[in-house]
C-alpha cells in the first residue's frame, strides 16, 4: 500500500488544451469586434464657433452671399441675400428673399427645404457656407436632422460648411417673401 501512495512522481498538467480554448475564442472574437465596430458611430460633426461679437470669415463673391435656415416648431424658414447684379445697383447691394415651409404631418419638410437648397446652390455653385438657426426647444436630434439636410440632398452635396447659429443671431431680415408653392430661384440678373 505504501507502494500506491508514493507512486511515481505525477507529471505537470498538459497546458496545451488550455492554451488552445484561449486562441479558439480568440478567432471567434475578433471577427465579432471587427464587424460590431464601425469608424462612422466615432464620427462627430465638426463645429466651429466664432467667438462673441466675431463675425464669421468673408464670403463668396457669387451672387448668394448668406444662406439662413431657421426652424421653429415646424416651420422652415430659408432666408437668401442674393447680390443685386444689375447695372445700377451699387457695390452691396442686395436682397433678402424669404421662402417658408410648413410642416408636413407634423414634421419639417426636408424634401422641398432640399430642393430649394439645391435651386440656391445653382445659382451660386461657389457657396459653401449656411448658417441653421434652430430654436431653443429643438431637440437635438432635429438639429442634427436638419443639418445633415443642409449639408446633402437627393442630387448631391449641398452646402459643406454648416454654421449653428441661435435664434438672436438671424441677420438677414426678409424684403420679399416666397411661398414653398413659389420656388423657382431668381436668376443673376432678377433677384426678385
Amino acid at each position: 500500500m505504501r507502494r500506491l501512495r508514493t507512486g511515481a512522481a505525477a507529471s505537470p498538467p498538459d497546458l496545451r488544451p488550455g492554451l488552445l480554448s484561449v486562441v479558439a475564442l480568440m478567432f471567434l472574437l475578433l471577427p465579432f469586434v471587427l464587424l460590431t465596430t464601425s469608424p462612422e458611430k466615432l464620427a462627430g460633426l465638426g463645429l466651429a464657433l466664432a467667438g462673441e461679437g466675431a463675425d464669421a470669415p468673408a464670403v463668396t463673391p457669387g451672387p448668394v452671399e448668406r444662406v439662413e435656415v431657421s426652424l421653429d416648431g415646424g416651420e422652415i424658414v430659408v432666408r437668401a441675400a442674393i447680390r443685386s447684379t444689375d447695372v445700377t445697383a451699387e457695390a452691396g447691394d442686395s436682397q433678402v428673399v424669404e421662402t417658408r415651409f410648413e410642416a408636413v404631418d407634423g414634421a419639417p419638410d426636408l424634401t422641398a427645404l432640399q430642393v430649394r437648397l439645391g435651386e440656391l446652390r445653382a445659382l451660386d455653385p461657389l457657396q459653401t457656407r449656411a448658417t441653421v438657426i434652430p430654436s431653443d426647444e429643438l431637440p437635438t436630434a432635429a438639429v442634427v436632422g436638419l443639418v445633415d439636410a443642409v449639408r446633402s440632398g437627393a442630387g448631391g452635396p449641398l452646402y459643406a460648411d454648416v454654421l449653428l447659429g441661435s435664434a438672436g443671431d438671424a441677420r438677414l431680415a426678409p424684403v420679399s417673401e416666397a411661398t414653398s408653392t413659389d420656388s423657382a430661384a431668381p436668376g443673376p440678373e432678377d433677384p426678385s
